[in-house]
């Protein structure tokens, strides 16, 4: 298990003021496409989140790997499975596990393969991560309680379906935390830095934080300037993009609000 970096609040502060849509955009400039977490949808409307990643792994299930597994006596003419025995054997994995790593900003990020059955966490969880500080939790595959979790809890949640299944239900098994994943066909490193809203998830590498914040800052400063000439009824080949007159006056708006 990786011990993830957490960022500075200065970092999420600045990412959270600049928003989705010109970070994403940034990140293409830079060369980093493969951003955007494709899949899990806003499950609570107006949620916006921004933190590192704690990554949950799951895989297939397979009956000899879970914990407590026993040869069934074939004498026996009928076995039984409570619920509590269920919740019994999930207490020993990854899914108990990464809560426990929880932090205030924190992220879950889940890969659970796009199973749309698996429900990889209901209620009881969500109200402990909730408590504990927990930002989101972004999942390729789905989540169970869900009126619980998205009406009374209001936990931010992007994920590709809802479930009544549980973690383990059906095919899957929540097997590791904080390692390399893959969710929504993104790969997803344990500390990196997720930002979603109601247009979906995307992925930040922390190392480029900073060069992000310097350059979607100057952005934001020109679609403040571009979408007020458009509200005008300016020239949109004036000024989306810039041609050599709107340009200039760009630098001029630019430089008096600086003095200001």
């Amino acid at each position: 298990m990786t011990q993830i970096k957490r960022p500075s609040t200065e970092i999420i502060e600045a990412l959270k003021n600049i928003g989705c849509d010109s970070v994403c955009s940034t990140l293409d400039a830079l060369g980093v496409r493969r951003n955007i977490i494709e899949g899990p949808i806003a499950r609570v409307p107006g949620s916006s989140i921004v933190g590192p990643a704690l990554t949950l792994q799951f895989l297939p299930t397979r009956e000899d790997r879970l914990p407590n597994f026993e040869v069934p006596d074939m004498s026996a003419q009928e076995t039984k499975r409570e619920v509590e025995g269920e919740e019994s054997q999930e207490k020993t994995s990854a899914l108990w596990a990464v809560l426990l790593e929880t932090q205030p900003g924190d992220v879950i990020v889940v890969d659970a393969r796009g199973d749309r059955t698996t429900g990889c966490f209901g209620e009881m969880l969500m109200t402990y991560f909730k408590a504990h500080g927990g930002a989101g939790v972004v999942i390729d595959a789905g989540i169970r309680d869900s009126r619980q979790i998205f009406e009374d809890l209001k936990v931010p949640v992007w994920s590709t379906s809802v479930s009544t299944a549980g973690a383990s239900h059906m095919n899957m098994y929540p097997h590791a935390i904080n390692v390399p994943i893959g969710c929504g066909k993104v790969l997803v490193n344990p500390g990196d830095i997720i930002m979603a809203d109601d247009g979906g998830a995307i992925v930040v590498p922390p190392f480029l934080a900073p060069r992000i914040i310097e350059i979607a800052g100057a952005r934001d400063y020109k679609e403040i300037f571009v979408r007020r000439k458009l509200q005008e009824g300016g020239d949109l080949m004036k000024y989306y993009p810039f041609n050599a007159q709107g340009q200039l006056e760009y630098d001029e708006w630019l430089a008096q609000q600086e003095k200001d």
